[in-house]
């Protein structure tokens, strides 16, 4: 058999030396189709259709954790930022508390050593009073026993007229010294 005067003739004649058959062969390559138009449908079109959902889902959710790390990082710079404020207006309450607490502890010792010479110079007012006020009581009780004395002493040897001048004459004194 020459290929050439084959190959020259009906070319599917050349298939059929081969026992091909044409329509089994249709039928099998029509078969093939509807089989691959029913898997690319039916089953690889959901497959890239979920995998492509899936790769979006998976970028957004890269994306959120990028947004979710830059928010962090602002929250801790914040936080840092509001701690350090924090912590500078404590120091200034306590020093204005320390301030506060001298001041008072001042003030009161300064009320405390007023009302303390107060009292001292009320008490030693109040002593110098008690002190004239006897000195007084006893001058009088003293006039009084001198009188007295004097009165007795010289009543047997002086005459009436005699002891109302002398009665006079300590009045006098006594007025005199008061």
């Amino acid at each position: 058999m020459n290929y050439a005067t084959i190959a020259a003739g009906n070319p599917l004649e050349f298939l059929t030396q081969f026992g091909v058959e044409w329509r089994l062969l249709i039928s099998q390559g029509v078969s093939f189709a509807i089989v691959a138009a029913a898997l690319y449908y039916f089953v690889f079109k959901p497959v890239i259709a979920v995998s492509q959902k899936r790769a979006a889902e998976i970028e957004q959710g890269l994306k959120d954790a990028e947004a979710a790390r830059a928010r962090l990082a602002d929250a801790e710079s914040e936080a840092k930022a509001q701690l350090q404020k924090t912590a500078l207006e404590a120091s200034q309450i306590l020093e204005r508390a320390r301030d506060s607490a001298k001041k008072t502890v001042e003030d009161a010792a300064a009320e405390a050593a007023r009302k303390a010479a107060q009292m001292r110079e009320n008490a030693e007012r109040q002593i110098a009073l008690d002190k004239a006020q006897m000195k007084r009581e006893l001058k009088e009780e003293l006039s009084g026993l001198v009188a007295r004395a004097a009165e007795a002493a010289v009543s047997e040897v002086l005459t009436d007229e005699q002891r109302a001048k002398l009665a006079e004459i300590a009045a006098e004194k006594l007025s005199r010294e008061n």
